[in-house]
């Protein structure tokens, strides 16, 4: 098996705004995609995705015709036998409840191949657990995007001791087909590759505001004027070769004892949550928010990610 085998594409709980993204991303690489959901007559895929698509059409991302062809190729039912029975890949996109999952993986071994993959999306739960609702486990692999799914490029594909090498080998070929930017995570562990990495950086982040040696405004303006400015281009252990590893490892040698290991939450963190300061959607959180600020951090966020999308393209051409 490898990625020419895979031609039609199922994704199940699609009609989100993450399952929209990943039908489009599937469908641009030129897939069938057909998005199982429970109501189809409340379906909105189809109008969100004609829309996302548009938004690409006036950022010079693509153009009409390449906006038909993938709509074309996507389809909507609420029929098991319509949905998994000639699927050679299905995406289990549902809630974050284990008993969803294992409910829907149970259905889809009823109805789908036997040569069928079948895909997780989940961002948190482990792979191996979900396998364990089929009998069938050397198929089951995660294959984890980052939201938003069109903009950002990795995807972790998640192996358990059970996934053969030539179903993670055509995810990932499917995946590098589709644009994306697979990366294999070959031990199932809690929070994959990226999440480990960005979490690592958060829990010394918020470690430095609960000690107060600078504010959380202060950390965000660091990260971001500093390694965070570069990170894109150069990430740890290139960054590592280009300084020299003796140089890191004097660095690390000092200072690895005084960063934060602990195993709890941020006590500011928990605090916040106690007294119901949610963030941006209270306007309240480690710092205060105006709707104003608000708008201007989202839409600085989707400026940026179109701007790298179009740098990466013109560099890869």
């Amino acid at each position: 098996m490898d990625q020419t085998d895979i031609k039609n594409i199922t994704i199940v709980g699609g009609s989100g705004m993450m399952g929209v993204g990943i039908a489009q991303i599937f469908a641009g690489g030129g897939r069938n995609v057909t998005i199982k959901t429970r109501n189809v007559a409340n379906c909105t895929a189809a109008e969100d995705m004609a829309s996302q698509l548009d938004m690409f059409i006036a950022e010079g991302l693509m153009d009409s015709v390449k906006k038909d062809e993938i709509l074309d190729r996507i389809s909507i039912t609420a029929d098991v036998i319509e949905a998994y029975s000639d699927a050679d890949l299905i995406f289990e996109s549902v809630p974050e409840v284990m008993d969803i999952k294992h409910a829907t993986f149970r259905e889809m071994e009823a109805h789908a191949r036997p040569d069928c993959i079948f895909a997780s999306g989940t961002s948190v739960k482990s792979i191996t657990e979900i396998a364990q609702a089929v009998e069938k486990k050397d198929r089951v692999i995660g294959m984890h995007f980052w939201n938003p799914a069109v903009l950002i490029p990795l995807v972790e594909v998640i192996r358990t001791e059970d996934s053969r090498d030539d179903v993670i080998q055509a995810a990932m070929g499917l995946l590098s087909e589709c644009g994306k930017a697979p990366a294999e995570c070959k031990k199932d562990v809690p929070g994959f590759l990226a999440n480990r990495l960005q979490h690592a950086l958060w829990r010394e982040a918020f470690y430095m505001a609960d000690q107060g040696i600078a504010d959380p405004k202060t950390i965000d303006e660091c990260i971001k004027n500093s390694f965070g400015f570069r990170i894109p281009q150069l990430a740890p252990f290139e960054n590592a070769d280009m300084v020299s590893t003796e140089l890191s490892l004097n660095i690390h040698d000092y200072m690895f004892e005084h960063l934060y290991s602990g195993t709890e939450p941020s006590e500011t963190l928990k605090q916040l949550v106690a007294e119901g300061k949610s963030g941006f959607k209270t306007g309240e959180g480690f710092q205060t928010w105006t709707p104003e600020q608000i708008a201007r951090s989202k839409d600085g966020l989707f400026k940026y990610l179109i701007d790298q999308t179009k740098y990466r393209r013109s560099v890869a051409s």
